[in-house]
Formats: C-alpha cells, sequence, structure tokens
C-alpha cells in the first residue's frame, strides 16, 4: 500500500492549564500524521481558527458533554480514543505501509485495548481495577510532567516534554503488536516442522505465545526452544486457561552452572529460574536434551 510520507500542516488546539494523559497522547497521534503547531488556550475565538481541536471547545474531540461515545465494553471514548478512532490507521499505515487491512486492524484494535482504552478510561472518572501493590500507569507518568505547585510555572513547556515523552511509547505499542504479526510465520513454520509434539523448536527468537495458543488446538506443545544471544532457552508455555501446562523440574529452581549440571547430567547447563519458567544452555543439543528432561519429569517432581 503506497502512501505520501509528506506530512501535511496542521494548527490544532487544546485546553491551556493543568494536562493530563488525555490529551498529551491525544497530541502524539496528530503529531505521527502531521506537522503540526499546538495551541493550548481555552479562548473560542481563538479555538474557532485551528484545523483540529480535542479535549476542549465542545467539537467532535472533546468528551466533556453528556452525550459521550462508548466502546462496546461501556468505556467511554476520551479525546484521545477520539483522536485515535479517527486517525490511528494512519499512524499505523505510516509505521508500516506493508501491511494488510487485516493486519491494520488488528494493530489499531491492539493500541486501543492496550494504551489508549486505560487512558480513556482515567480521564472520564472510571476505575479499572483495586491493586493490592500500588502501581504506576501510564496517565499517572504522563501527569507527572506538570509542574508543582511551588515551582515557576512553565505549563506549556512541560506539556511539550510530556508529548514528547508519550511518542516512543505510541510507537512502542505499535511495535509490540507488529513483533507478534511478523513472527506469525515463523512460528507456523516451526510448528509444522516440529520431531515431537511437545517441543516447539524456533531458529530464532520472536514473539511466539499467541500464535502458539491459536494454532495448537490439540495443545500438545508445552515447551519453546530458542537462541537466547549466544546460548539457549527452553521455556514453559500457558494453556488456554493462563495456566503453566508443565513447569520445568523443582530440582532445578534456581540451580546455576556446575550445581545444575549435576542434577541434570547436561555439561553446559547454565541457569533454570527459580520460577522454573526458563532454563539456559550453552548449546543447542545442551537445551533439547534440558528439555526431553523436563519432559520425562513426572508430575511428582513437576
Amino acid at each position: 500500500m503506497a502512501i505520501d510520507t509528506k506530512k501535511n500542516f496542521k494548527r490544532v488546539g487544546t485546553h491551556d492549564g493543568r494536562f493530563h494523559a488525555d490529551e498529551v497522547m491525544a497530541t502524539a497521534i496528530l503529531k505521527k500524521v502531521f506537522e503540526i503547531e499546538i495551541i493550548r488556550t481555552r479562548d473560542p475565538q481563538k479555538l474557532g481558527e485551528l484545523d483540529i481541536v480535542y479535549d476542549v471547545g465542545g467539537g467532535d474531540f472533546d468528551h466533556h458533554g453528556i452525550e459521550k461515545v462508548y466502546r462496546d465494553d461501556g468505556i467511554p471514548f476520551a479525546a484521545c480514543g477520539l483522536i485515535w478512532n479517527r486517525f490511528g490507521r494512519e499512524v499505523i499505515i505510516m509505521e508500516d505501509p506493508s501491511l494488510t487491512k487485516e493486519e491494520i486492524e488488528s494493530v489499531f484494535y491492539y493500541v486501543d485495548r492496550f494504551l489508549i482504552e486505560g487512558i480513556d478510561a482515567q480521564d472520564n472518572g472510571v476505575r479499572i481495577a483495586d491493586e493490592m501493590i500500588p502501581s504506576m500507569n501510564i496517565s499517572t507518568i504522563i501527569s507527572g510532567y506538570n509542574p508543582p505547585w511551588y515551582s515557576e510555572k512553565m505549563e506549556d513547556k512541560a506539556f511539550h516534554k510530556a508529548v514528547e515523552a508519550a511518542i516512543p511509547i505510541l510507537e512502542n505499542t505499535i511495535k509490540r503488536r507488529l513483533a507478534v504479526i511478523k513472527a506469525r510465520d515463523i512460528v507456523v513454520r516451526a510448528y509444522g516442522n516440529r520431531e515431537r509434539p511437545e517441543i516447539l523448536v524456533l531458529d530464532t527468537y520472536c514473539p511466539w505465545e499467541e500464535t502458539v495458543q491459536e494454532i495448537d488446538e490439540e495443545g500438545e506443545v508445552v515447551l519453546v526452544i530458542h537462541p537466547d544471544k549466544d546460548k539457549y532457552a527452553v521455556q514453559t508455555i500457558r494453556g488456554q486457561d493462563g495456566r503453566t501446562k508443565k513447569h520445568l523440574p523443582k530440582s532445578w529452581a534456581g540451580l546455576e552452572n556446575g550445581k545444575l549440571a549435576a542434577i541434570t547430567g547436561v555439561e553446559d547447563s547454565v541457569f533454570c529460574h527459580t520460577g522454573r519458567f526458563i532454563a539456559i544452555a550453552e548449546s543447542f543439543e545442551g537445551i533439547m536434551r534440558l528439555a526431553e528432561l523436563a519432559i520425562y519429569c513426572s508430575d511428582e517432581e513437576d
């Protein structure tokens, strides 16, 4: 799909004052599609002179009215989601013009689900989850770019810094989905070439879990082997219920080098994680032997 990489110029506007992830990420989206001049104001006359206005002014990209637009899962759109809904596919095509229509839609909905929707929910006052351990989220991180109350206020400068921080977050979320799409053929080919039904061997590291869960209808694969820099790794895999199908043996947990080699008989063993979901060996032969030992391990040992 050919696309003109030259960006059109747009004068865009959002409200001034304290900013949130909503309008910051919306601006990041617009910067991926257009060359923009950003005007931060609440002056209706100034806003009326701009090409695109969001999160203020009562237009198509302002979510503060009574008549909100909702997703199928009930989460209302904020300015960020409304902007993504309109321009997100253009962002994706500019990132990779070779994508099919189906792949564009896959990336579009992935980004909305895993990045945009949470921002929209927070800005609309929707409580997402109560966590036992407090953790930072994207909305908290971006809001942190606001100048503290006791500093000299330079909100516009801080806003631009927040937008520059948001752009790679958006780009990385897109690339995360593209990585899965571009790895699919590699995983499917490896699946068809299995010598043992339980073990999938990849000749390069790539995202594999989603594709395996999709194509392995009988649930045969329990371990995946792949290169790990200059070594090799064996990883466990989760089933459709989210549970690990088969852990690596308990006796391996946390062991390294000679200790792991002594208990497995694999001389070039390097490491087994205490969580028993990954082990490393120096050679392909070594990692295959570890995988075979794990397969033969009884449920009691597992």
